[in-house]
């Protein structure tokens, strides 16, 4: 049963108990709405995990199409009007509810929808729903610890600080050390279960879900003792081991990948090739003050390959390609050249050409969430050495690519060099994982919001050179921005993910007391590359609180 079918019935089941609950029709105030108690009953204890990972998913989703690609520089938009999003924005896509349409970039406010709905399922099947009333309780109980965790943790990868359910401002370490602690909460409770499969494809493994999301979260603390802790998590995994983000092509467009349906579906972003464009030439290197090279290290999706001796990267950090003699495609990173005119203008000073990813070709693509090849990279980057190579070396055996040769095991700057590159190809468009799977060794990039390769049908504003990363704050607007929809009523928490726009399909709605129960009310947005936030701060309107953002 897929989780559409799902959410049609406890629509149902909700609406049902709100009926029975009063004596006649016109006793119902407000059709549709029922109480947080009318819907928070153990009967519905699967489907309201469901709605949770629900949410969560589709969060992701968006997340990765839009905020992952543009930080990863992996894309850049082909319209001047819309599109920010594919580049560098410095805030988190507004509105309650993801992929409501074309132009929909929320994902932040879904996030925290399905941590709230999450944790509220766990206190109730903690406190309140024993077994008797939830056979599979010990199983919920891990499955809701696991969602929580992860989003806590995806929270505390991207943004300098964040909130919960307008609680005080958490540091990064502390939101993944929230995350960390509910992935330790899901293992207990998988021991006493049993490992399990998470319905709809999601995994065969709960148990090396949660190990390696775990690891995820002690790996990005950074410290000495987290990194050992995490490299003890994967070692934990077993090769061939994954989980995902599922999707479906047939469903509602809230359950489609969204890489594939805006990427290639809607056809507004371009794969960027090497960064040879980038206008901030009176720039420096902070770590090593010298000027940006022409074409910036570690950029470029187009044609990657790998030599025979296994090379993916020059040692200046620049990608091999099939322009090298004796390389063979990597297949990681799938694309493809759909056109070879400019766009934009339709043949813009660069006559940029349209690339296309091609790694979800189908609505229905699931996204890895946690796959075995991150423990190998994570222990790879903990041990260094010759096992280093050889953890790389499994991934490359299972992909088909030349083995890692060229490289000798006492040299920890080529292995550093190898493995950035590793870490960009393996996670290629996967929920940022460039940020964050390689935070430890990753250099710093410049980073120029605005900048593009083309120019666009409606000039867009261009930064002036940035240095030590080009810190760049645009000023947004109060009130309802294009293509984002707040919702009408402030206390209204909306259940899972399933509605469009900003008015619910169905009218299902849980009453709570005020905006706080969306969380969200404050968030740090950071790259984080040098460690040094800095801070901005705009007012949102109420449902949003006041949001204070951070470019690093």
């Amino acid at each position: 049963m897929t989780y559409t079918s799902q959410w049609t019935r406890v629509m149902a089941v909700a609406l049902s108990v709100a009926v029975a609950a009063c004596d006649g029709l016109l006793d119902v105030e407000l059709p549709g709405q029922v109480t947080e108690d009318a819907t928070f009953v153990p009967s519905q204890a699967v489907l309201l995990v469901n709605s949770a990972i629900a949410d969560i998913e589709c969060a992701i989703s968006d997340f990765t199409a839009f905020e992952a690609a543009g930080y990863e520089d992996a894309t850049t938009r082909t319209v001047g009007w819309w599109g920010g999003r594919y580049e560098r924005p410095v805030t988190p896509g507004g509105g309650s509810n993801c992929s409501s349409g074309e132009t929909s970039v929320a994902w932040f406010n879904p996030l925290h929808k399905g941590r709230w709905m999450a944790e509220q399922v766990y206190v109730r099947l903690a406190e309140e729903w024993d077994v008797s009333l939830v056979p599979d309780r010990e199983e919920l109980m891990g499955t809701a610890a696991i969602y929580a965790g992860l989003a806590y943790t995806h929270l505390g990868e991207f943004f300098c600080e964040v909130t919960a359910d307008s609680g005080p401002l958490m540091t990064q370490t502390q939101s993944l050390a929230l995350g960390e602690q509910w992935f330790t909460t899901a293992l207990g409770h998988i021991a006493t279960a049993g490992d399990y499969s998470i319905a709809t494809g999601i995994t065969t493994s709960a148990e090396q879900m949660a190990y390696l999301l775990r690891a995820r979260a002690r790996w990005a603390q950074n410290t000495a003792a987290k990194n050992a802790e995490a490299e003890q998590d994967a070692q934990r995994i077993t090769q061939g081991f994954s989980s995902f983000v599922s999707r479906e092509s047939g469903a509602e467009r809230v359950r489609w990948n969204r890489v594939q349906s805006a990427h290639i579906g809607l056809g507004w972003v371009a794969l960027l090739g090497p960064i040879d464009w980038w206008t901030g030439a009176s720039s420096v290197n902070p770590l090593d003050g010298q000027p940006w090279p022409a074409v910036i290290p570690y950029t470029g999706y187009w044609d990657l390959a790998v030599l025979p001796d296994g090379r993916a990267v020059s040692d200046t950090g620049h990608p091999v390609t099939l322009a090298d003699a004796g390389a063979v495609a990597d297949a990681r990173v799938p694309a493809e050249q759909t056109a070879s005119g400019g766009i934009g203008t339709g043949g813009g000073p660069n006559n940029y050409p349209l690339w296309q990813q091609q790694k979800y070709v189908s609505r229905g693509d699931d996204i890895p969430l946690a796959k075995w090849e991150e423990a190998w990279l994570i222990r790879a980057q903990v041990l260094g050495g010759q096992t280093a190579i050889d953890l790389v070396n499994d991934i490359r055996t299972a992909h088909g690519l030349p083995q890692v040769t060229y490289v000798a095991a006492g040299d920890a700057a080529g292995i550093q060099n190898m493995l950035i590159e590793e870490i960009r190809r393996t996670h290629f468009l996967e929920g940022g994982a460039l940020l964050e799977r390689q935070a430890p060794l990753r250099p710093v990039v410049p980073a120029g919001r605005g900048l593009r390769p083309v120019e666009l049908l409606v000039p867009g504003r261009r930064a002036d050179d940035l240095p030590d990363r080009g810190v760049h704050v645009e000023p947004e607007l109060d009130g309802e921005r294009p293509g984002h929809r707040l919702p009408s009523e402030p206390d209204a928490y909306r259940v899972g993910s399933r509605s469009h726009g900003g008015e619910p399909r169905s009218g299902l709605r849980l009453l709570r007391g005020g905006a706080a129960v969306l969380g969200a009310a404050r968030s740090h947005r950071s790259a984080c590359d040098i460690g040094t936030c800095v801070q901005t701060r705009s007012e949102r309107p109420a449902f949003l609180g006041n949001v204070r953002r951070s470019v690093c």
